[in-house]
């Protein structure tokens, strides 16, 4: 099933034109620049890319500002992985939106999805943006510092009601398998 989904990725981001040494490298002085509302350009330029094809994700990403997520100082809205701290990273938005796109059929509301390596806590409050207060997003992560973090993030963004009424929550893990039992299975 793993070698089945990576097939699907591959394909599916070979559809992404690639120019120069990186994915949108023009992106990174496009997007540092002053402007009003710089995570809906990051997203629209996404858009024009073909990385983001679904209405649905581009409302997501659009409604969850990477920029609350980033560290203090770091250029939040270019299309580039960053380091949080503690020998970890916040993955390239094109990589969150390739991750919300693939599993968009699997997002639905109602549904349970679970985050491992949450780290700052995008793409579970994405997930959880996805599912809805039905549903279930829950987030793990092996680093305490990086969960307190993250539910920081989350409290300061749309989905702090989530939290709330319990619908996405945010665990420290240690690197067992027991988490399994937990029985949060994407489904």
């Amino acid at each position: 099933m793993v070698a089945a989904f990576l097939r699907h990725l591959t394909n599916s981001l070979s559809s992404i034109r690639i120019t120069g040494n990186s994915l949108f490298s023009f992106m990174e002085g496009y997007c540092s620049r002053g402007g009003t509302d710089k995570n809906k350009a990051l997203v629209a330029q996404l858009k024009r890319y073909g990385v983001i094809r679904s209405k649905k994700v581009a409302e997501v990403m659009e409604t969850i500002d990477r920029g609350l997520f980033v560290p203090v100082g770091n250029p939040a809205y270019i299309d580039s992985p960053m380091q949080i701290g503690f020998n970890a990273t916040i993955s390239a938005p094109h990589m969150h939106a390739a991750c919300l796109e693939l599993l968009e059929d699997n997002l639905q509301p109602g549904m349970r999805v679970l985050d491992v390596g949450s780290g700052t806590g995008y793409l579970t409050a994405c997930f959880a943006l996805m599912v809805g207060t039905q549903g279930h997003a829950v987030g793990v992560e092996h680093i305490p510092e990086l969960v307190t973090t993250s539910i920081s993030n989350i409290q300061k963004s749309p989905t702090a009601p989530f939290m709330e009424n319990g619908s996405l929550s945010i665990h420290v893990c240690g690197t067992s398998l027991k988490i399994l039992s937990m029985g949060f299975f994407l489904h």
